[in-house]
């Protein structure tokens, strides 16, 4: 039977919202996250809330000591490598997979995606380019069929969403990041799985560079 969003435990609605807010940094590494104050803004009570910060914790978003409460976990460089190196793998595989059998169609969509975020930099709206950046991710997966890897690739994406921000965090990595999804999208429209796939993993190992570059300049101001 269908079940509405209304039926959905408050706890679960308090999870997905506090680490939607994780994710896009909202909520910063090293906030402190106060129980009632996060259930005055979800207008719900303390105890979901307390739900919501335990299962947080577990994933590895929060972290909880006793007498202290619950704060926001830091970002580790480490754990970030790790992530960026399996996404690397993972995202060439899927696009080469969507290569070999892809459609005019599904051509299209990709295109489209390309000449938003090429308008997007051209407007130096790189807010609206980072959003479609996701939408292309996004878009690889819904068109990925094997159901192991996209899941597998979602897992990742979905640990990796609160580095999106820090990766594309100045005009220039907003254009190289842009031209590496245009001669992606070259590859495709030839339907050259194999050099999708080494294109592919060019791009995720050039987020990483300026993830990691980013983050080395950041630790001089108070985002650390």
């Amino acid at each position: 039977m269908y079940k509405s969003k209304a039926n959905i435990p408050a706890s679960i609605k308090a999870y997905k919202k506090i680490k939607a807010d994780i994710l896009s940094n909202k909520l910063k590494p090293g906030v402190k996250l106060v129980e009632a104050n996060l259930a005055e803004q979800l207008n719900i009570s303390r105890t979901p809330v307390r739900e919501a910060l335990r299962q947080l914790d577990q994933d590895g978003f929060v972290i909880y000591t006793p007498q202290r409460g619950s704060i926001v976990s830091q970002i580790s460089l480490e754990h970030a490598q790790e992530l960026y190196e399996v996404r690397e793998v993972l995202e060439g595989l899927a696009i080469k997979l969507i290569c070999i059998n892809i459609t005019e169609e599904e051509i299209t969509i990709f295109k489209e995606i390309t000449v938003k975020m090429e308008q997007a930099i051209a407007n130096k709206d790189y807010s609206e380019h980072v959003l479609l950046h996701k939408k292309w991710t996004e878009t690889l997966l819904s068109l990925t069929k094997n159901k192991t890897l996209k899941n597998s690739l979602i897992d990742v994406n979905e640990s990796l969403g609160r580095f999106r921000m820090i990766s594309l965090s100045n005009t220039q990595q907003n254009l190289d990041a842009f031209n590496e999804i245009k001669e992606i999208m070259k590859a495709m429209e030839k339907t050259d799985s194999d050099e999708c796939e080494r294109l592919a993993r060019i791009h995720v190992k050039n987020a990483w560079i300026r993830f990691n570059t980013n983050m080395n300049l950041m630790k001089n101001l108070d985002f650390m």
